[in-house]
């Protein structure tokens, strides 16, 4: 079986991100020894640690979002283990 390139997309080479200032960081943090998964809301001009691929330190977050809106996350109860955002 061989694959085959039927349409090449072309994207504009990102190069600069906008500063996330004025924006909250919406944190999550997994505990492994404990399936605890927390998250934390940091308000604008609070200092978020980024993850590092190359350090594993488990009070790192695992993933950070940012938004200029309140998101409000809940767990689902149609789909077990599933985490529901809720832009408010």
């Amino acid at each position: 079986m061989t694959i085959q390139l039927f349409k090449e997309v072309v994207a504009p080479q990102i190069t600069d991100f906008a500063a996330p200032s004025g924006k909250n960081a919406y944190s999550f943090r997994f505990n492994v020894a404990t399936g605890n998964l927390s998250i934390v809301r940091n308000t604008g001009g609070s200092e978020v640690k980024l993850p590092d691929s190359h350090i594993i330190n488990l009070e790192d977050y695992a993933e950070t979002v940012w938004s200029d809106k309140l998101l409000s996350f809940s767990w689902s109860s149609a789909n077990p283990g599933h985490l529901n955002c809720e832009i408010v």
